[in-house]
């Protein structure tokens, strides 16, 4: 982990219990598909389930996080039978999977969601990014909990009643809120308007909360979307560092809306991509994590 220090590993499992909470290993990520295929092709999964085994019981991990990006459909049954194997070594491992958010306008084959999420804990979606300069939208939130038309079709509430509709339990899904935003060059200057050429100068890393508040957030160029439950900033030119006309993004505010509709709804929870992006270091000690604060105050409480 982090450059191979395994103290790290140690002391975030110590950390977590000694605050009551239970540690995960996450495996996997942004294109690790392939290396998953060869990791449980036969032959060779019997030994990658004993490494995981040992995430367990060596350093303490309660559960394993199985992030196979893209799961493609002929994946499914591989990733049903690698969560079976995890859990006859060890039954009582947690065992949690992300899975992406839904195009209202494209189908996909969700006939195999059901079986997944009976073999999993918890199925957090990546409710973040939902959005792009691609040909037929219009500009689009990062993480809107409500869609709007054809040309901006993405949301978490429309991709939750798909994957009910799926056979997906309520109580198993966990809804994505994203600690960074997406940035439009202008002319966009807002959500659900033409491109127009616009494209998208940032994203995941660069366009932190942290940056956000830092380089971006001014009251006068904050909105906020009513339908779509989230906030932006809008400028009337490329507003530097990034040169953006559009930044949409998570806020306190929205993370309540968010809260009451997984509350609402009966959801599992929340996930967070990335905690590291929503810490604010110049703030004073109280004030340098306020999404994660929002999270607490009004998911968990």
């Amino acid at each position: 982990l982090m450059g191979g220090d395994p103290s790290l590993a140690d002391d975030l499992v110590a950390a977590a219990e000694s605050n009551g909470v239970m540690p995960i290993a996450s495996i996997g990520g942004a294109d690790s598909a392939v290396a998953f295929r060869q990791a449980t092709a036969s032959g060779v999964i019997d030994a990658f389930v004993a490494n995981l085994v040992a995430l367990l019981d060596d350093v303490g991990y309660g559960g394993i996080d199985i992030d196979w990006e893209p799961m493609e459909t002929a994946d499914e049954p591989v990733v049903v039978d690698l969560a079976n194997r995890i859990r006859a070594a060890r039954a009582a491992a947690t065992l949690t999977i992300p899975v992406g958010y839904l195009n209202v306008n494209l189908s996909k084959d969700l006939s195999g969601y059901a079986a997944l999420a009976a073999a999993y804990d918890q199925m957090n979606l990546m409710s973040y990014a939902m959005a792009g300069a691609w040909s037929g939208w219009r500009s689009w939130h990062s993480s809107p909990l409500y869609h709007q038309s054809g040309a901006t079709p993405t949301s978490i509430s429309s991709t939750v009643d798909l994957y009910e509709a799926a056979g997906v339990p309520l109580a198993k899904l966990g809804v994505g809120i994203g600690f960074y935003g997406l940035c439009y060059s202008p002319p966009v200057t807002g959500p659900d308007q033409p491109l127009d050429g616009a494209t998208i100068l940032a994203g995941d890393s660069v366009m932190s909360y942290a940056n956000i508040m830092e380089h971006y957030h001014d009251a006068s160029a904050r909105h906020w979307d009513s339908l779509a439950r989230v906030p932006y900033l809008s400028f009337s030119s490329a507003h530097p560092p990034d040169g953006c006309g559009y930044i949409s993004y998570d806020d306190e505010q929205s993370i309540q809306d968010k809260a009451a509709y997984v509350k609402s709804r009966g959801l599992g929870g929340v996930i967070v991509w990335e905690i590291n992006e929503g810490y604010i270091g110049s703030a004073p000690a109280a004030d340098r994590s306020p999404l994660l604060i929002a999270i607490r105050d009004h998911v968990l409480n």
